[in-house]
């Protein structure tokens, strides 16, 4: 486990842990069996065992990553969210059947303050509204308005939640 007494930028390789020129927060906790590659993740997070955050993502602040977690290319996480064990990401949606040909073609996923994202659910590119719930399994294929909770798949709005400060 590593826990970032002060910001800073961090490349370290041992037989644990993977990370390679990350920016992290002050009182962030990264636990073992994690690769973390040019992402900037924020103050007071938890990233949990068996992660694996790729180039050009940003995690906000007070955010916790379960185990087992994978977060692609071209994702944004906002402040005070949670992200579920097994959440799997994803940039490319094989929109032509094939893989995209470029990076340049790997599409944004944007989510937004305090939204909750249950276990084992999928990610595509979307924006998921602040404060929203995203159930466990879920697979979310469009975007998702703020405060609602949303399930199933695909995911559909079942409820919506009353804004909270």
């Amino acid at each position: 486990m590593i826990k970032v007494e002060s910001t800073q930028l961090l490349t370290l390789v041992n037989e644990h842990v993977v990370c390679r020129e990350i920016q992290v927060g002050r009182g962030t906790v990264i636990w073992n069996f994690v690769n973390l590659y040019e992402c900037i993740i924020g103050e007071d997070c938890m990233v949990g065992a068996f992660v694996e955050i790729t180039r050009g993502v940003t995690i906000g602040n007070r955010c916790r990553i379960q185990s087992h977690t994978f977060i692609c290319d071209r994702v944004t996480v906002g402040n005070d969210c949670f992200i579920g064990h097994g959440v799997m990401f994803t940039n490319d949606t094989f929109r032509h059947g094939w893989p995209a040909e470029s990076p340049d073609l790997w599409e944004e996923t944007v989510v937004e303050n305090q939204v909750s994202i249950g276990s084992n659910a999928t990610i595509l590119p979307v924006r998921i509204g602040r404060g929203s719930v995203i159930g466990a399994g879920s697979i979310v294929t469009r975007d998702v308005p703020p405060w609602s909770v949303v399930a199933g798949n695909p995911a559909e709005v079942i409820r919506q939640l009353e804004p909270r400060p």
